[in-house]
């Protein structure tokens, strides 16, 4: 038989856990919604692009860090308030390819080789971070989570998998070694 201050510790936790469980729900129906929402932070002209994970998390990227045929993660930052914008709206694939292998309409949005776009998948809304290895993903875009391709040289149009269109793209420009929004992101961010 339990003793009747057991039974107020259990009602307790089950209120607690009640309640913790309406906090994340509540949390991520807010998440889910906020691809769609202008209140969330978005990339602005001048933003910094900072490293979004790793040793180097918050620190902006140096052009000459990044190795040729690379892809990473990256976030902006307000260089005037030095805040990240960290938020599934203002992730970027950041990639760094041969300038001469861009196409027309995507080198007038590309700095010194390097291309950005929004490393939310189309499909799903699962992040981008990596360039395929090989066969005919090698160098493109790949979500690993249902398999879309896209082409980093061709304004991240769809190549395979069920993406229907492609990702958002964020005009760069370099002042100096660091890489610098242009403008927000041209194209709808996120799943449809």
């Amino acid at each position: 038989m339990k003793k009747p201050r057991d039974t107020a510790k259990a009602v307790l936790l089950g209120r607690r856990e009640a309640l913790r469980a309406a906090f994340w729900g509540g949390t991520g129906i807010l998440l889910g919604r906020g691809l769609s929402q202008s209140s969330l932070p978005s990339v602005v002209a001048g933003d910094l692009l900072v490293y979004a994970g790793g040793e180097k998390a918050d620190q902006p990227i140096l052009a000459d860090q990044v190795g040729l045929n690379k892809a990473l993660n990256a976030f902006p930052m307000d260089p005037n308030t030095q805040t990240v914008k960290k938020d599934p709206k203002t992730l970027i694939v950041l990639v760094r390819l041969e300038p001469k292998m861009l196409d027309k309409n995507t080198a007038k949005f590309a700095a010194g080789g390097f291309v950005a776009y929004s490393a939310i998948c189309t499909h799903q809304g699962c992040p981008i971070s990596q360039l395929g290895e090989v066969g005919s993903r090698k160098g493109k875009l790949v979500c690993t989570c249902h398999g879309a391709v896209y082409d980093p040289t061709a304004g991240a149009k769809v190549l395979g998998g069920q993406a229907k269109r492609p990702l958002a793209l964020l005009p760069l420009k370099l002042q100096g070694q660091n890489l610098v929004a242009a403008g927000g992101f041209i194209g709808k961010v996120g799943a449809d």
